[in-house]
C-alpha cells in the first residue's frame, strides 16, 4: 500500500481514535482532562471511529488514494501526532514531593478557606478535611473532626522524616481540571508510638491513627504504617 494522502489521514485519524478509546478504557482520561470534561473524550473516542471508517469507505478510488503525500502536507499530519506521542509518554508520570515542595512555595493557599468553598457538604475525611479543620474551627464542627478523632488516609510522603519516630508530611496531589493545576495537601504525621522510619520522599504509604493538636493545625498520630505501591490513580479531585 502506498503513501498516499489517504492513507496518511487516515493513519492520523485512526491512531487518535484509539488514542482517545484507551484513555476511556485505562480510566487515564483525569490525568489531562476534568472531571466535567471527560464528554469531550467519549465523544471525541466514537465520533472520530466513526469518521475514520467513513472516510476509509467514501475515499476509496478518489483523488485523494491517487495523490502523493507532499513535504508540508506530511509534516502537517505528523505534527499531529505529537500530543498522541505526549499523552502516551506523561500516562506513567506522576507528581512527586519535589512538585509539592515547588507548587506550595508558589502559592499562598488557605487551606481552610480551599476545604470549605471546594469541600463543604462531603462526607469523606482526606487530607483537605484535615488540613482545613485544623485551620478553623467551624469546619471542626461540620466534619466532626475533633483531637482523638480516628482517621485513616493514604497518600505519599512529601517531606520525608529524618528518624525513625520523627515526624513527616503525608499528603495527595488535587486536581480540579488536570494536572496542571494539581495542588499538594498534606498532613503532618508522628509516627512516635510506632516507629518504623525514616520515612522518605515519595514513598506511599497508609497511615491509621487519631487526631492531634499542633502549632499549626490537626497532626496525625499513627497507630498503624504500611509501605504500599503506587495506586493507579495517584490524584484526587475536589468533592
Amino acid at each position: 500500500m502506498s503513501l498516499s494522502i489517504r492513507n496518511l489521514r487516515l493513519l492520523v485519524m485512526g491512531v487518535w481514535a484509539a488514542f482517545l478509546a484507551w484513555l476511556l478504557i485505562s480510566d487515564n482520561v483525569l490525568r489531562y482532562l476534568g472531571p466535567h470534561t471527560v464528554w469531550v473524550v467519549k465523544f471525541g473516542a466514537v465520533g472520530l471511529t466513526l469518521a475514520t471508517i467513513a472516510y476509509a469507505w467514501v475515499s476509496q478510488g478518489g483523488a485523494d488514494e491517487r495523490a502523493a503525500v507532499t513535504r508540508s502536507q506530511a509534516a502537517g499530519l505528523v505534527a499531529l501526532l505529537l500530543p498522541v506521542a505526549i499523552g502516551f509518554m506523561m500516562s506513567n508520570v506522576s507528581l512527586g514531593a519535589l512538585a509539592a515542595s515547588n507548587k506550595l512555595a508558589s502559592r499562598g493557599v488557605d487551606m481552610a478557606e480551599l476545604a470549605r468553598s471546594l469541600a463543604s457538604g462531603s462526607d469523606e475525611v482526606s487530607f483537605l478535611q484535615i488540613a482545613g479543620a485544623g485551620k478553623d474551627s467551624s469546619l471542626r464542627s461540620e466534619y466532626g473532626l475533633k483531637e482523638g478523632s480516628s482517621v485513616a488516609v493514604t497518600g505519599l510522603v512529601m517531606k520525608p522524616s529524618s528518624t525513625p519516630k520523627g515526624t513527616f508530611e503525608l499528603g495527595r496531589f488535587y486536581i480540579t481540571c488536570c494536572i496542571a493545576d494539581a495542588l499538594p495537601v498534606s498532613v503532618p504525621v508522628d509516627p512516635k508510638l510506632i516507629g518504623g522510619g525514616p520515612y522518605q520522599e515519595n514513598q506511599w504509604l497508609t497511615v491509621d491513627g487519631v487526631l492531634d493538636s499542633s502549632g499549626q493545625g490537626f497532626e496525625i498520630e499513627a497507630t498503624e504504617i504500611k509501605p504500599i505501591p503506587q495506586p493507579k490513580d495517584p490524584y484526587l479531585s475536589f468533592k
